[in-house]
């Protein structure tokens, strides 16, 4: 009897399944590289500003309220020593308030009900620059309402406000270094079972704000964050340039960014499309 030699098509097919995994990792890379990309962009390019006011409005209220009638705790924290004398400029010319803790400071401890439309704005954001190199936005509504022992921004409202702002605190830690890469891991608000995270370096410390306009579709479970900025095309055109974050709720944990969902990544947007909010 003639033995049928079998090795090199298990051989083969061996070979094809572990390319096939390698391809499939790329992929996911290249789009969290992408999407990283994104979230960087607010400091290396400029933005059409004129354009991205259409979605607050010239005469929108600022961001943080100073009349002690209105928004009492971002007020009186603005007023006891708890931040640097002056607040800055970033570069589109929003007003960054710099914090004397690195952490940042809280603004408070409640979170405000889900029963708010999800187009609305979360109440008394201001953005602040936390471990030195990240513009992030900070509520009175919504979140944060805590820090992990390394300083890592936690309890976000379940609600479309709150997961915006979960996702524009941890997806600009993975664009601001791998030391910020490190610090979110460790707190376990990224879910990397890919692990996509070990194919992207960048230096420790890359500056990274948050991208002025959100559209939000949320699912109390598992909300899909977009963040986007109006750029010029070399064709000329301006689009928004879009990042997509997925979020996960886990219970004991709250939102987590899902590397490995295939909604992650990076994209262009005619200004027509529907949803775009500016919340900071």
């Amino acid at each position: 009897m003639t033995e049928q030699n079998t090795t090199g098509q298990t051989g083969d097919t061996n070979t094809s399944s572990l390319e096939g995994a390698e391809n499939e990792r790329a992929s996911a890379a290249t789009k969290l590289t992408i999407g990283l990309a994104a979230v960087a962009v607010i400091v290396v390019v400029g933005l059409v500003l004129s354009i991205v006011m259409l979605f607050r409005g010239d005469d929108a209220e600022p961001l943080v309220s100073l009349d002690p009638t209105t928004d009492n705790g971002a007020t009186a924290r603005l007023e006891d020593l708890q931040f640097m004398p002056e607040p800055v400029f970033d570069k589109l010319h929003r007003v960054i308030y710099v914090p004397l803790d690195p952490h940042g400071v809280i603004l408070s401890d409640a979170l405000a009900t889900g029963n708010r439309p999800a187009e609305q704005a979360p109440s008394g954001v201001m953005l602040q620059r936390i471990h030195g190199n990240m513009d992030l936005p900070f509520s009175t509504s919504d979140g944060p309402t805590g820090f992990t022992d390394s300083g890592v921004a936690t309890g976000f409202a379940r609600t479309p406000q709150g997961a915006a702002l979960a996702a524009a605190h941890y997806f600009g830690y993975l664009a601001a270094g791998d030391n910020r890469v490190k610090m979110l891991t460790e707190a376990g608000r990224v879910s990397d079972p890919t692990g996509q995270l070990s194919t992207v370096k960048l230096p420790d410390n890359t500056p990274t704000g948050a991208m002025p306009m959100v559209n939000v579709t949320f699912h109390p479970d598992l909300t899909l964050v977009k963040f986007g900025a109006t750029v010029e095309r070399p064709s000329g055109a301006t689009e928004i340039r879009v990042s997509k974050i997925p979020v996960v709720w886990r219970e004991g944990t709250g939102w987590v960014v899902q590397l490995d969902s295939p909604a992650l990544g990076g994209e262009f947007e005619p200004m027509s499309s529907e949803g775009w909010q500016q919340w900071w």
